[in-house]
């Protein structure tokens, strides 16, 4: 549900713009009498005092159009801002199925593309209606105060551009969604292989990402020119419109003064009048185009927020000492079922071969990945009665999947940080060989590239050892790493595995674990068996449950 433009008070500009329109109409009725009285009178017989009136109308029409231009933006930023945050905040609250969804381009093509169709609307489309559609209702009374016949000259036009601007509407809106379409295929393909241009120079595919991106670019111009083909026409009927509405006007009027209906005078003013009203009406010629992206971008953002959100819980707290239970949880084509307990002191080393679903369980445990079967039990109650912000305060991952953030170094380390002091971020620190001048000489304020880029394995490994240190978990989770084979690791992973107090599940194979992680967790795949001398430290639930 997309929020209300006109909700938070926000209606409030809609009235000044309203405001606006009255007093210009007003204004200009007050210019139009007193070009008709200096048309019957002449100059010499005007008042100073009419001048000065005169000369403060003019003012007034100069300055509603700032009004209605500052405002009209002022009211079009806000509501953006709302629409901005609910799109942004819809995002996080994907279920895990959906978290690709917000990750390729389409969320920065909402909160771009969209967001620009709908501020148009509203600054260059809704506003000048108001004012302008004010200005033309007293225009319309006024012309019917001189004649019937000026008001069909004048509303026939009219009606004859909206059944036309109706018809070329569906067409464009048509055209609109094919564009935004093939201008998201782009976004998500430039999102994309920019995250991947050492894989693209390593395998000398720059050639065929060109003629792909060519083809896309060739694809994205057709429907720009399509769109534009039809707008162009929509402008031109509009303006041809507009003509013919003041020709109308003026051939009607001439035809009253030839009946002696009109004076010269009031026919001097009625041009002078269509004209002023046919600069103005312009203004609006692609209201139904700005009307019609603003559509397009609705849908889409609507299809967007209607997706399902993550179903919170309602527990806030845990009730006893810590506990993870799993049972029977298996992800199709991942994970094959598992059932294990781990306290609140474990020290688990996760093993099993490759593609048995180690990361993936550490992913599921931390609930980041959906489950296809089973439950897991926090403390017996279901992770699902859990809020997601007490889960992630419980458990922490390390892991590639998670990286850096571009920033400084206490940005990387702090980020989620829990109830901190300046003690505790020294001790972890110096836990995870984090103090050296030499690795970081600027401290703190060392720079990070996105994903840790410009850091080697193993410092990257231990920042995010460290930030999840900091989170005070607890339950630890390592994922698998190339980082484990340094020594400097290892030896971090050996003194915090001595000092940590919750318990750590460790994904991992070097000399020594065994003394780090007494238990053992191994997986098996599903073309291998479980080795039963392995998992001789770890209970499996089925044993658990029936008291054994």
């Amino acid at each position: 549900m997309l929020p209300r433009i006109l909700a938070n008070k926000r209606w409030q500009y809609l009235l000044l713009l309203a405001a606006t329109g009255i007093l210009q109409s007003f204004c200009l009725i007050w210019l139009i009498g007193w070009a008709r009285d200096i048309a019957e009178g002449g100059v010499e017989q005007q008042h100073v005092l009419s001048w000065g009136i005169g000369i403060v109308a003019i003012l007034f029409l100069a300055a509603g159009r700032y009004v209605e231009r500052f405002y009209a933006e002022l009211l079009a930023q806000r509501y953006i801002f709302v629409l901005r945050q609910t799109v942004f905040e819809k995002s996080q609250c994907l279920p895990t199925k959906d978290f690709r969804v917000a990750d390729k381009g389409g969320t920065m093509l909402r909160l771009t593309g969209d967001m620009t169709a709908i501020r148009n609307w509203i600054v260059q489309g809704m506003a000048p209606l108001i004012v302008i559609g004010l200005w033309f209702s007293l225009s319309v009374i006024a012309l019917a105060q001189l004649h019937y016949l000026l008001v069909a000259a004048l509303i026939l036009p009219v009606l004859i551009a909206l059944v036309g601007n109706y018809l070329l509407g569906r067409f464009l809106f048509t055209q609109s969604e094919q564009l935004r379409r093939r201008r998201g295929e782009m976004i998500r393909n430039v999102t994309e292989k920019l995250r991947q241009l050492p894989l693209i120079r390593a395998y000398n595919q720059s050639a065929k990402e060109s003629r792909r991106f060519a083809r896309q670019s060739e694809r994205l111009m057709t429907s720009q020119i399509r769109r534009a083909r039809i707008s162009a026409l929509m402008r031109g009927v509009n303006e041809a419109v507009l003509l013919f509405a003041m020709l109308a006007l003026i051939s009607t009027g001439l035809y009253l003064q030839q009946k002696g209906v009109l004076s010269g005078e009031y026919m001097a003013v009625l041009m002078t009048a269509a004209l002023y009203l046919l600069g103005q009406l312009r203004r609006l010629t692609r209201l139904y185009e700005f009307w019609t992206l603003k559509k397009v971008a609705e849908k889409k953002l609507r299809q967007f927020l209607s997706r399902d959100t993550h179903a919170e819980g309602r527990r806030s707290r845990l009730k006893g000492t810590f506990k993870l239970e799993l049972q029977q949880i298996a992800s199709e084509g991942r994970l094959l079922p598992q059932s294990y307990l781990i306290s609140a002191d474990s020290r688990i080393q996760l093993r099993g071969l490759s593609g048995s679903g180690k990361s993936t369980l550490l992913s599921v445990i931390a609930g980041l990945t959906r489950v296809s079967g089973g439950r897991i039990l926090l403390c017996d109650k279901p992770y699902k009665s859990y809020r997601t912000r007490l889960i992630s305060q419980q458990i922490s991952l390390v892991s590639s999947d998670l990286p850096l953030l571009r920033g400084s170094l206490k940005k990387n380390l702090l980020y989620g940080a829990r109830s901190f002091t300046d003690d505790d971020l020294n001790k972890v620190r110096d836990l995870c060989h984090l103090n050296s001048s030499h690795i970081l000489p600027d401290d703190l304020k060392a720079r990070i590239e996105e994903g840790g880029a410009n850091l080697s394995a193993c410092l990257n490994y231990r920042i995010m050892l460290a930030r999840a240190l900091l989170r005070k978990p607890a339950l630890l989770l390592l994922d698998e790493d190339v980082a484990h084979q340094s020594s400097v690791v290892q030896e971090v992973i050996g003194d915090v595995a001595r000092v940590y107090p919750g318990a750590m599940i460790l994904c991992a194979d070097f000399q020594g674990v065994d003394k780090i992680c007494p238990q053992r967790w191994f997986l098996n795949s599903a073309d291998e068996q479980a080795d039963s001398v392995e998992n001789k430290n770890v209970i499996p639930m089925e044993h658990y449950a029936k008291g054994k």
